[in-house]
């Protein structure tokens, strides 16, 4: 009679257990993280074979202008290899990004596996400065009204893009003073 009601409480567990962890997997946001697998990256853009329309990128704001290092193609695609279960993550985007077809986005994402990620990655590289992990601000957020020309959307949590914000600015403190990549060239005081 007890094995039986210890092999009972133990079924028991096992099914509420069951029904917990399928109603976090049900909360679980699948649009937002898919597998690198799904990927392909050149340089900091990526594309998804899924999705013909969307670019991604590894650096939110500034990129086009900010100062890059000559080896952050081949730190992007030596850390990818590394990390063949890493996931990427949609922190924001930006539509339409060609005035020729409105479904166009342009998707700043991270791209982590536990607790490593490209992006930090790039920064304590010295690849770019830490500032291009900035992820774009809404019209909102920058106080003007709407755009029927643009739309910005924030995909991420303030908490977590917060956090991940400070470690930015510590990877990038680590390459200054380490004098990588765009910092090696700097004299002291810059």
């Amino acid at each position: 009679m007890i094995k039986a009601s210890k092999q009972l409480y133990y079924i028991l567990l096992l099914i509420i257990t069951l029904i917990i962890s399928n109603n976090c997997f049900g909360q679980f946001d699948y649009n937002k993280y898919a597998k690198i697998s799904e990927f392909s990256f050149e340089s900091i853009f990526g594309a998804k074979k899924s999705e013909p329309n969307n670019t991604y990128t590894l650096l939110g704001t500034g990129f086009f202008r900010s100062p890059r290092s000559n080896n952050i193609d081949s730190l992007v695609n030596t850390w990818i290899k590394k990390h063949p279960s890493a996931v990427v993550t949609s922190v924001s985007s930006i539509s339409p990004i060609t005035t020729n077809n409105p479904n166009s986005k342009l998707i700043y994402c991270w791209v982590m596996q536990g607790s490593d990620t490209l992006n930090i990655y790039l920064v304590r590289n010295g690849a770019c400065p830490g500032g291009t992990m900035l992820r774009p601000r809404t019209n909102s957020e920058e106080g003007k009204a709407e755009s029927k020309d643009s739309d910005t959307r924030i995909l991420i949590d303030k908490e977590t893009y917060n956090d991940f914000i400070e470690k930015v600015k510590v990877a990038e403190l680590y390459a200054r003073n380490k004098k990588l990549g765009i910092w090696a060239d700097l004299k002291n005081g810059d």
